[in-house]
């Protein structure tokens, strides 16, 4: 990430990293950045780009992850999941493939994780796992915003400039996997590298973090909604839950794109309601805050708690109000 053109390009637009490795704005970084009805664009430094090759790649990846990674052809991504013995996720990522090497967009701070997790289990198969130093930049483009998202990602481009759409409005730009990055020109205005969850958030994408690391099974965070899990494919880590969950089983908890009125809003926190006490009754999965004492998040909880009046555990007075899902949530009450 340190490369030279990539450091000049943020000193052009009065940005820098900061101890985290992330871009934040010089001077005040207002929520004035963020605006819905503008172009804009950002170096997504809070992903990590992961490749695996080798001849046993797709048979080992096909029997790891939620998707039916044998549907990769080159020209369409997926989402999909990663998850523990119980079902619960430990990584959320968008996949897809270039002629034989797969490449996943995942959270970073739970990269090296998930990198130690799956080589684990790569045993004699001939499959190498490894991190890139891909410049990542996520496009937001207004003008092409549509009523309802497109989740069935398109991938054009080489290795070294891999660009995945998501519709006409979110496009994410993967640049010098294997090489020195030359930057294009991208869309609008630079925001910080945070701003950009927002347009995930609004389209309902979910991200598995540190945070919520195996806190939900792939459902919950509506990962069968938006393409994430196949259940024609055969097992998987989890699979036995999940596919119980779908089909003997009704999904009690959901994910719900919410605005938040609080003093302090943050990924991981718990959710209650006053009729079940102090028992936590969902979880934050991601937030951006939009301005003073207001957020915009996807948070993960029961669905008959909108009955009540959800609020965050640790803020008192917080406030949940839920907006309009970017696809129809199963078993959810409209009212």
């Amino acid at each position: 990430m340190n490369q030279p053109q990539v450091l000049a390009y943020l000193n052009q637009h009065g940005a820098v990293l900061n101890v985290d490795g992330d871009v934040v704005l010089s001077g005040d970084e207002s929520q004035e950045a963020l605006s819905f009805g503008q172009d804009s664009h950002a170096l997504l430094t809070q992903f990590v780009l992961l490749k695996v090759y080798g001849d046993d790649a797709e048979a080992f990846l096909q029997g790891q992850f939620s998707s039916d990674v044998k549907e990769l052809n080159g020209a369409v991504a997926q989402w999909s999941s990663y998850s523990n013995a119980k079902g619960r996720m430990q990584a959320s990522f968008l996949l897809w493939r270039l002629e034989q090497t797969f490449f996943l967009l995942v959270r970073k701070d739970i990269a090296e994780a998930f990198h130690r997790r799956l080589s684990m289990f790569v045993l004699r198969a001939k499959v190498k796992i490894e991190a890139t130093d891909s410049v990542i930049v996520g496009e937001y483009l207004a003008a092409a915003e549509t009523v309802r998202p497109v989740f069935e990602a398109t991938v054009t481009g080489t290795a070294p400039c891999m660009i995945v759409s998501m519709g006409s409005q979110i496009r994410i730009t993967c640049l010098g996997v294997d090489g020195i990055v030359t930057l294009p020109s991208f869309a609008g205005k630079l925001l910080a590298s945070r701003l950009f969850d927002a347009f995930f958030i609004r389209a309902g994408i979910p991200w598995v973090s540190k945070v919520t690391y195996e806190a939900f099974v792939p459902q919950m965070a509506n990962l069968d909604l938006i393409g994430g899990i196949s259940f024609r494919k055969g097992c998987y880590p989890g699979q036995e839950i999940v596919a119980r969950t779908q089909y003997l089983g009704k999904v009690k908890r959901r994910m719900f794109v919410v605005e938040v009125h609080a003093d302090d809003c943050a990924a991981g926190m718990d959710i209650q309601v006053a009729a079940t006490g102090e028992q936590a009754i969902g979880k934050v999965m991601l937030c951006v805050p939009l301005t003073v004492k207001k957020y915009l998040a996807l948070v993960v909880m029961q669905i008959s708690a909108w009955e009540g009046t959800p609020f965050l555990a640790a803020v008192p007075h917080s406030q949940l109000s839920r907006l309009d899902a970017p696809y129809s949530i199963p078993d959810l009450q409209e009212g």
